[in-house]
């Protein structure tokens, strides 16, 4: 797994120490699943669908709130 540095800011920081004592969430398991959150809600449809080629249930689950966000987005719902 690649180890990458990341500064956050003091505001974030906080937020994130509260975050975890009140989950108990591993570090890299928030990042992950918040980069993941992340990206999958800022690529198109056809990229998600691409780059997310298992069908594990988490993956699942991102690209259905994906979809259904850009529809109520399109629809103006």
């Amino acid at each position: 797994m690649a180890r990458k540095k990341i500064e956050l800011d003091k505001d974030i920081e906080n937020l994130v120490a509260k975050y975890i004592d009140t989950t108990e969430i591993d570090w890299n398991r928030l990042v992950n699943k918040s980069l993941k959150y992340y990206i999958t809600n800022k690529l198109n449809s056809k990229e998600v669908k691409k780059l997310i080629k298992d069908s594990d249930a988490e993956s699942a689950k991102y690209l259905d709130e994906y979809v259904r966000n850009n529809i109520d987005n399109h629809w103006n719902m």
